[in-house]
């Protein structure tokens, strides 16, 4: 179970620094310097965020999706769970 749960973990941990990057890489080549203007939608889908995907028409870039931040935070979740359900983890 331990194994299962250090997998779990190390998976959120690269898809939460994916997700940063690709949040990153998507809403700075319209922003610049400004990019915090859409730090909302790194976890959810706001108006701004609907809009924004528009311009993925012409973006190299694919638009971002929240869907990469919650997938992470399951992952994440469930490798803490894993984790402490793992057998000689009792404090």
């Amino acid at each position: 179970m331990a194994r299962v749960a250090k997998i779990l973990l190390i998976a959120g941990s690269v898809t939460f620094v994916g997700a940063v990057a690709w949040w990153y890489a998507f809403y700075q080549q319209f922003l610049g310097e400004n990019v915090k203007l859409a730090s909302d939608c790194f976890y959810f889908e706001r108006d701004f965020c609907v809009l924004a995907d528009a311009a993925e028409l012409v973006s190299r870039i694919p638009a971002y999706s929240p869907a990469a931040f919650w997938s992470a935070v399951a992952l994440l979740g469930a490798g803490i769970l894993a984790l402490a359900a793992a057998p000689g983890r009792r404090p």
